[in-house]
């Protein structure tokens, strides 16, 4: 079953969020989906409790809607299975009760349902409700992330603290011994091959140090070519040998304006897409390739640089692609559904944005735009959205 109705219907409300209808009622269905359709939502259904669970992982509503009294399955238990399921366990619930009767909506509660209305109240109260939970929901998640990235960033930033010390002090042994060589001499190569990596060392772990800290991007011009050879580089060499059946393409051969961008954040962006790439490519249990490329573009008033991230997988499901750059939404096993979203910020705060689409193959393709350095315009960024490549 699909989708009963787009919200449509009432101007500025289009595309408020997904809302999983569970009822038995025919004539209650259609009540309900008309208030929810007009007040922005777009309505999946189910008619039965034993269907719900099922629904509700293929849909990912932003919030389902669950009669209490359904003829197989007791909308309690239902409530009971969708917070023991862990595709499911995190979606608000919301119970619709017949009458207000105290007991019933005490048992719904306990059952795991964040709230209950009662099916004669008025459509405002209903729509009241259901955004309240939608934003309730999404906040309290945002601040539980924020606190596992402030964490992380905090682990992170002290291992990197520790490298430098003692990398500084290769490098600085390296260049003393340098000063004492003579051109001719045969261990200069030796020399500066560890100079050389020491070099490349630090200007990695200046990348990691700016995709973890806090506070604004650090925008400057950018020769991007490099920055994506590194980002491969990291992302490959980061994979263990037997995840190594997918390759990696960089086609970057003509010329490249330079942008303008933070790189360590930037390359941030391009390790995630290609994670999720190489997981989209092996959750089948096949190779595949996964091409990057940069394709310098133009649009009126404003010059880009697009950097596009194609694989061969099994692209995104129709249903999803208009969802995929929100918060906590995810279709993978364990994900946390901020991957994306965090892209899609970061890139914001540079000025550019980020885009999908399914390639006509049938693999997914990711656009970064970027802005090219001569613009320097902080007003072109846009929401990560789902459009056509």
């Amino acid at each position: 079953m699909g989708p009963s109705m787009s919200g449509s219907g009432v101007p500025g409300n289009e595309g408020k969020g997904t809302v999983l209808l569970v009822d038995d009622n025919p004539a209650d269905r259609g009540l309900f989906r008309t208030i929810l359709s007009r007040g922005g939502y777009t309505v999946f259904e189910a008619s039965c409790g034993s269907e719900a669970t099922a629904r509700a992982q293929e849909a990912r509503p932003h919030i389902i809607v669950l009669d209490v009294n359904l003829p197989d399955l007791d909308g309690l238990d239902v409530c009971r299975a969708l917070r023991a399921d862990r595709g499911t366990a995190s979606i608000p619930v919301l119970m619709l009760t017949v009458r207000h009767d105290d007991a019933d909506v005490i048992s719904g509660l306990e059952a795991g349902a964040d709230d209950y209305v009662a099916k004669d109240s008025a459509p405002e109260l209903v729509l009241a409700r259901v955004e309240r939970l939608i934003r309730y929901h999404q906040m309290v998640g945002m601040m539980m992330l924020n606190r596992q990235l402030v964490q992380v960033g905090r682990l992170m930033a002290g291992i990197i603290h520790e490298i430098r010390g003692p990398l500084s002090v290769i490098r600085g042994s390296a260049e003393l011994l340098r000063l004492g060589r003579q051109p001719d001499d045969p261990d200069l190569p030796w020399v500066d091959s560890i100079l050389r990596g020491t070099q490349l060392l630090q200007v990695r772990l200046d990348h990691l140090m700016s995709a973890v800290r806090a506070g604004p991007s650090q925008l400057q011009a950018l020769e991007l070519t490099a920055v994506l050879h590194e980002a491969v580089d990291l992302f490959v060499k980061g994979l263990s040998p037997q995840n190594r059946g997918v390759r990696v393409e960089l086609n970057c051969d003509r010329p490249v304006p330079e942008v303008h961008a933070d790189a360590g954040r930037l390359i941030q962006v391009l390790i995630n897409l290609l994670t999720n790439a190489h997981q989209a490519i092996t959750r089948g249990g096949k190779e595949g390739v996964i091409t990057l490329r940069v394709e310098p573009g133009e649009e009126p008033e404003i010059a880009w640089v697009k950097i596009v991230v194609e694989d061969d997988g099994p692209g995104i499901p129709e249903m999803y692609l208009s969802r995929i750059f929100e918060p906590f939404f995810t279709t993978k096993e364990g994900g946390t559904g901020y991957g994306l979203y965090l892209c899609s910020e970061i890139l914001g705060e540079q000025g550019g944005r980020l885009t999908a689409c399914n390639t006509p193959g049938g693999g997914a393709c990711f656009t970064i735009w970027l802005p090219r350095e001569t613009e320097k315009n902080p007003t072109a960024g846009a929401e990560g959205s789902a459009t056509p490549c």
